[in-house]
């Protein structure tokens, strides 16, 4: 199965601990604890993405960066990048599937990431104001 932005909401709305927009041709998702994901579906990936903190709340930016690539493995299905929203740069957690992907596994990224946040921010914690 291919996956489209509709069938994507479809899928996410069985899950009762979920709120589901549509923001254009992106995917809010929010979980019971008030975590905001993002989901994008592309041609040939769908992109899932949360917003961590911005770059301006870190008290040393090369420090973090460094500690995040020696780190950011030990946490599953997830990666971070630093992306800018707005006009703000933000550290963002994020997993790529392919569209060709099986519910389970797409249902698995996304409450992976969700689970993953309070990792992060612990790990990194020392780092931000």
């Amino acid at each position: 199965m291919s996956w489209s932005q509709e069938s994507l909401a479809e899928l996410a709305n069985q899950n009762p601990n979920w709120t589901v927009d549509s923001e254009g041709e992106v995917l809010s998702i929010s979980n019971d604890e008030g975590l905001d994901a993002f989901v994008y579906v592309g041609t040939g990936q769908i992109l899932v993405n949360l917003a961590l903190f911005p770059v301006a709340k870190v008290s040393d930016v090369a420090a973090l960066n460094n500690l995040i690539m020696r780190s950011h493995h030990l946490l599953p299905l997830s990666a971070i990048c630093v992306e800018t929203i707005g006009t703000e740069d933000y550290y963002v957690a994020f997993g790529a599937l392919s569209t060709d992907s099986q519910p389970s596994v797409i249902i698995e990224e996304i409450e992976v990431l969700f689970a993953n946040v309070p990792e992060f921010f612990d790990l990194y914690a020392e780092y931000i104001s």
